[in-house]
């Protein structure tokens, strides 16, 4: 579950760094299984984007609200840093900082 650290005022850190750190260690899961992960207040536009860049919209499987369902499978054989069929989320990124849709 990711609803920390804060991110609606200017000083906060935001979640960026959680969920990128969520979809890495999903992605490195040894066992079989996908690994759920939730993340709350993805109303505001950088939770929205980092979650699609680096949990895979593909892999939403239900939001309720505020609050987004994923269930990330383990890599296999893909490179480490790849994320959501070969991308490493750069679109999503530069759509967040920028804050176009």
């Amino acid at each position: 579950m990711i609803d920390a650290p804060r991110g609606y005022f200017p000083e906060a850190p935001g979640r960026m760094t959680a969920i990128y750190s969520a979809g890495v260690m999903a992605r490195n899961r040894k066992r079989e299984g996908n690994t759920d992960i939730f993340v709350h207040d993805v109303d505001r536009a950088v939770e929205e984007k980092y979650s699609k860049a680096f949990l895979c919209e593909n892999n939403l499987v239900e939001f309720e609200g505020r609050l987004w369902h994923f269930s990330v499978p383990p890599n296999e054989g893909s490179k480490e840093d790849e994320f959501c069929g070969g991308t490493r989320g750069q679109k999503y990124i530069e759509q967040a900082s920028t804050g176009s849709p």
